[in-house]
């Protein structure tokens, strides 16, 4: 399979940017894979705004929120945040 092209908004960017280097790669790494398996489930699912289901994936401390736009291969990457208990 072609890996789906990744999107990443610019608040995920800037979440990003306060990380130490370690965790920016690890979360980088978790996006390219993401890339290459956009059919990955998360730990658990939410609706965005708009009422889209999006997948949550817990890595550490952080929460990394994404949906797969399989009609145009692209996985979209809308949020980093803190993880939950």
């Amino acid at each position: 399979m072609t890996p789906y092209r990744v999107f990443i908004e610019a608040r995920v960017l800037a979440a990003l940017r306060e990380l130490k280097r370690s965790e920016q790669q690890r979360i980088l790494r978790l996006f390219e894979h993401l890339g290459r398996n956009p059919f990955q489930q998360g730990d658990y699912a939410e609706h965005d705004e708009v009422g889209r289901p999006v997948q949550v994936l817990v890595l550490n401390r952080h929460a990394v929120v994404f949906w797969a736009d399989h009609p145009v291969k692209e996985v979209k990457i809308l949020d980093l945040k803190p993880a939950g208990n």
